[in-house]
């Protein structure tokens, strides 16, 4: 510390003093310890880098870590104590912290005490935090050099650098493959990078409006660059009031290489910004920009972080892109400061789901669009709004307003291509996406509702393919299981269950849910004809998950136990879960629907008025639903049509309705739908026409097929982890 003025040594020493205070609370992080200084987080973060380049989390860690340095060398304690007593809520990241700053695991700390006298305790000195840009390699203190050894070293360096020079002045490719610079090492990173949510340094909460605005842009331009993998802020938000999680950690769990960190306030029409760049594993800070500015300036300064981030980390930039940065997006800046409220009150409300405050939020809006008519985020707003409450005509009107101002908008795209899609135009829906992704590369809605569509479509190495995408730039919790579950069903769906079970395992690392781990081996049991395998799998789900029976017992699930036992032709087996799954719902108050499934269960126990309650009802709801849609020519519908009449014995209505399936294009059917074709007793009035078995091998081949050209193509990108046939 002899290297700082005294007024630095005690502001440093205070920060250290509050910190060990409170060092137990693993909740005391940055925003606690600003509020102990009196200062806001940005002057802390801004005052403690010029001292000694550290961040406020970084500080904070290093404090915890000397300290349990000390602990370990004077008290009889474990490492998993320590970890506890200086505010690490895991014993494991402590060891990985600790021996990240030390270079050695906390475990080795009293061995190498006994094995060094330099390491003994006895010459241990604690200082509150290194304020040198070196990292501190241990708590050491060392001794001086004489002047004799210093002459010798820097005379040795002398020489070094001397034959160094001459060596590359003759032959500078020697020099080629070495690695000496941290902008190389960057080189050999993947360009995936995170915003931290700012933190808003003014006393006035309703500037938070101005803040995420910012952020908000920056993410978007930053978003248009196809070299870069950008989170979007849905996986961020969760960081918001962070405090204790570091850097590093924050990066491991996005899955990203570099974090963006920003601060500021406004006041009045001046603005005071604070944006950093840091390179996650080394919780190094790359750049920092600091501008005190008007408001009006704000657009030049949301595309420069964009241009410097990407120059920093080596990202290129086409032409293309770089106008799409550069151009902002209204040169109204109060325009942009009603739109700005807007979206942060529609925000608010989507995440409260607050009808009043989206009414607030559509006045901003079209405030924005009075200042600015040809502004085209403002529509697109309204359009999603639009959409929340089912007003698809006037989302699709206002999506279309923001193109004819802006027609290389992706939001704009995005929200077409979603009023496509719930409107079943799906080649309209694909196109619009693909604008969208065109002008955002990293627009995780648009290949999300494309994955979905790809699904349905039975396109399943499509969809792979874009829920591989989203799965890799969502990191929230909830998307994060959805996504596991999509591409869990998905792999599942054309028989390579080995990658399906990978993504069973993490969902049971998210969720500790093991229901769909244990799904994934009664299919496969399932298809291969072990029906003890079956039951059994089928029980453990059964037992994991007794209350959720709209598991156990719906169509598409047909593996579970209910219906596991009616492919078994254990009937009563099937009325007795049929019997709880019945009691549960009446006892939720919720309706059960008809579903033939049921209605051939109480069929089979003899049980005609549910059974024909259900069956009757399953059919009408079926026809009701096509005729509704105009059309009679479309497999699925038919297909239920064809089990329905089956399975209540009317062999000639079910024949009618098969002719139309076998009449349309090959459908793709998923694994375990073609072992249901084979073997439920449903369909056993008609298994043996030739009709029927014309299907079932077309179902077959179609499968096959579909399963044969998704293995190729993931294999040959290295996707699938073995070859599975």
């Amino acid at each position: 510390m002899n290297d700082l003025s005294s007024i630095d040594h005690t502001f440093i020493r205070k920060l250290t003093e509050i910190i060990q205070t409170n060092l137990g609370n693993e909740n005391f992080g940055v925003k606690e310890l600003a509020r102990e200084t009196g200062m806001s987080r940005f002057n802390l973060n801004r005052k403690l880098h010029s001292i000694c380049y550290k961040t406020i989390n970084q500080f904070i860690r290093e404090v915890r870590l000397e300290r349990a340095m000390e602990m370990l060398l004077k008290e009889s304690v474990t490492a998993s104590e320590v970890a506890y007593k200086v505010g690490f809520s895991s014993p494991a990241y402590f060891s990985t912290c600790f021996s990240e700053y030390f270079g050695y695991p906390p475990g080795e700390v009293k061995k190498r005490a006994l094995n060094s006298p330099e390491e003994n305790g006895k010459g241990f000195v604690v200082e509150p935090v290194s304020t040198k840009q070196e990292p501190v390699q241990t708590g050491i203190k060392q001794p001086g050099l004489s002047k004799q050894v210093r002459w010798v070293i820097v005379v040795a360096s002398f020489c070094f650098l001397f034959f160094t020079g001459i060596i590359y002045y003759f032959n500078p490719k020697i020099f080629g493959n070495l690695n000496f610079s941290t902008n190389d090492r960057i080189k050999t990173k993947a360009r995936s990078i995170a915003v931290l949510p700012f933190i808003n340094d003014s006393k006035d909460q309703e500037n938070m409006y101005f803040i995420n605005g910012v952020l908000e842009a920056i993410l978007d331009n930053l978003a248009k660059i196809k070299d870069l993998e950008v989170r979007p802020r849905t996986s961020v938000e969760q960081y918001r009031n962070n405090g204790t999680k570091t850097i590093p950690q924050i990066a491991h769990e996005l899955g990203v290489n570099f974090i963006i960190e920003g601060s500021g306030q406004k006041i009045g029409d001046q603005v005071s910004l604070y944006i950093q760049l840091i390179e996650a594993s080394t919780d190094k800070h790359l750049f920092s920009i600091r501008k005190n500015m008007k408001l009006e300036d704000i657009f030049n300064l949301q595309s420069e972080v964009a241009f410097k981030v990407a120059s920093e980390i080596k990202a290129v930039i086409t032409v293309e892109e770089k106008e799409l940065i550069e151009k902002p997006p209204t040169t109204n800046i109060a325009a942009w400061e009603m739109y700005s409220r807007g979206f942060e009150l529609h925000n608010i409300a989507d995440l409260e789901n607050n009808i009043e405050n989206d009414k607030h939020a559509k006045e901003y809006f079209k405030k924005a669009i009075q200042l600015d008519s040809t502004y085209a985020e403002p529509y697109v707003q309204l359009g999603w709004i639009c959409c929340y409450y089912d007003e698809l005509d006037s989302a699709f009107s206002y999506a279309n307003k923001a193109l004819h101002f802006d027609d290389k908008n992706s939001n704009a795209h995005c929200l077409r291509g979603f009023v496509f899609y719930v409107s079943h135009k799906n080649t309209k829906a694909e196109e619009a996406f693909n604008l969208a992704i065109q002008y955002n590369p990293n627009c995780s809605f648009a290949f999300d509702f494309l994955a979905d569509m790809y699904y349905n479509q039975g396109d399943s190495y499509k969809a792979i393919k874009n829920k591989l995408k989203v799965l890799k730039l969502e990191n929230n919790p909830i998307e994060k299981r959805y996504n596991l579950i999509s591409l869990w069903d998905s792999f599942n769906n054309v028989g390579l269950y080995e990658e399906g079970k990978k993504y069973a395992e993490k969902l049971i690392a998210l969720t500790g849910d093991s229901t769909y781990f244990y799904w994934t081996l009664l299919q496969l049991n399932y298809n291969l004809g072990k029906s003890e395998s079956v039951v059994n799998y089928a029980h453990k789900i059964y037992n994991a998950d007794s209350l959720n029976l709209g598991k156990l017992l719906g169509f598409h699930n047909s593996y579970f136990l209910g219906n596991t036992y009616v492919n078994l032709r254990n009937y009563k087996e099937a009325y007795r879960i049929l019997e709880k799954y019945t009691a549960s719902m009446n006892q939720q108050g919720r309706k059960i629907q008809p579903y033939h499934y049921f209605g051939y269960i109480y069929l089979q126990n003899g049980r005609k008025k549910e059974a024909d309650f259900h069956s009757e009802g399953f059919i009408k709801e079926i026809l009701q639903l096509m005729e509704q849609n105009k059309t009679t020519k479309k497999a699925p519908p038919n297909l239920g049509l064809t089990f329905g009449y089956a399975a209540i014995g009317k062999k000639a209505k079910a024949l009618e309705h098969l002719r139309v399936v076998n009449s349309c294009a090959p459908s793709l059917y998923t694994c375990t739908q073609i072992t249901v074709f084979k073997i439920s007793p449903m369909i056993d009035c008609i298994r043996n026409e030739p009709e029927y078995e014309e299907f079932l091998k077309n179902a077959e081949i179609r499968y096959q097929e579909e399963h044969d050209k998704v293995e190729k193509l993931l294999s040959d990108e290295g996707i699938l982890i073995s070859s599975q046939k």
